[in-house]
């Protein structure tokens, strides 16, 4: 089931969101997003997402927050790689 909802309903922006494209909306089984390809293309490692993950720029340019979907074990990673400070999680 998927519905378009108006982004800000009291001041009626005229934007809709369609709600299968928002993280974290209940849509099944979602897989982790982690890419696990090479040079040839992305490839997603397959095991299923348990969170949703905000990670902040930790580079000192000021690149906007991204958002992920990922599993436990990549989850687990990031924080390895970008310290625990750089990203917020939270549970799918």
């Amino acid at each position: 089931m998927q519905e378009a909802v108006s982004v800000d309903a009291e001041h009626d922006v005229g934007e809709r969101v369609d709600v299968g494209e928002l993280a974290g909306v209940d849509r099944g089984r979602q897989i982790c997003e982690c890419d696990h390809g090479d040079d040839e293309g992305y490839q997603p490692c397959g095991r299923t997402a348990k969170w949703r993950v905000t990670v902040d720029c930790v580079c000192g340019e000021g690149h906007p927050r991204r958002v992920e979907i990922l599993c436990s074990r990549c989850m687990r990673t990031l924080r390895q790689i970008q310290g625990r400070e750089a990203i917020t999680v939270r549970r799918l």
